[in-house]
């Protein structure tokens, strides 16, 4: 009896040529070590991470993505999983992705960093995500309400965040210039 189970690239052969208490035992045994074995050649939470970052290091944006979604899909309940969508909606905030328009660039941070709002609440970096949404809405789209309505959930979620007072300055001076700002905090200074 030939045995043939191909892992990966190689062929293991396994010829059994003994007595049939014999074949009852190797066969069971052959077909562990197999499993153990095609097991081995997956890649890890922290391999797609690292691999990702490598990626990013050497400007292959669309590849670090790749790497991203796969420990996101593999591993969702990965500690690296939520840093791996906000890693994400960073590339597509800084509009890396060349074969897509500006807007489907920032829409697709969006995306990302409300995956992090919705899925990860309790990540360290959700109330960035939320705060990055709301100034993408503001200052890149244009969507002034809707920015409103974010950055008043993210001061009424996280009033003690570092960027609490970015927020509610965001709020204060939605739709305004950078001149029209300087403008309104010198005659502030002057009262």
């Amino acid at each position: 009896m030939v045995v043939y189970y191909a892992v990966e690239t190689r062929i293991i052969v396994i010829k059994i040529t003994l007595g049939e208490k014999m074949t009852r035992i190797i066969i069971p045994i052959f077909f562990i070590s197999v499993f153990v074995i095609s097991g081995c050649g997956s890649k890890s939470d922290k391999d797609y991470f690292e691999s990702a970052n490598n990626n990013i290091k050497g400007e292959n944006y669309a590849e670090a993505i790749s790497d991203f979604e796969s420990l996101i899909n593999e591993y969702p309940e990965s500690e690296l999983a939520p840093k791996a969508t906000f890693e994400i909606g960073k590339i597509y905030q800084g509009q890396m992705i060349k074969n897509i328009t500006r807007t489907e660039s920032f829409e697709n941070a969006i995306k990302y960093y409300n995956e992090i709002v919705e899925k990860y609440t309790e990540d360290p970096n959700t109330p960035n995500a939320l705060f990055m949404i709301g100034f993408i809405q503001a200052n890149e789209l244009q969507r002034l309400d809707e920015a409103r309505d974010t950055y008043k959930l993210f001061l009424e979620k996280y009033p003690e965040s570092e960027l609490a007072e970015s927020a509610q300055a965001e709020i204060d001076n939605l739709g305004l210039s950078p001149e029209e700002i300087l403008e309104q905090k010198m005659s502030t200074v002057k009262k």
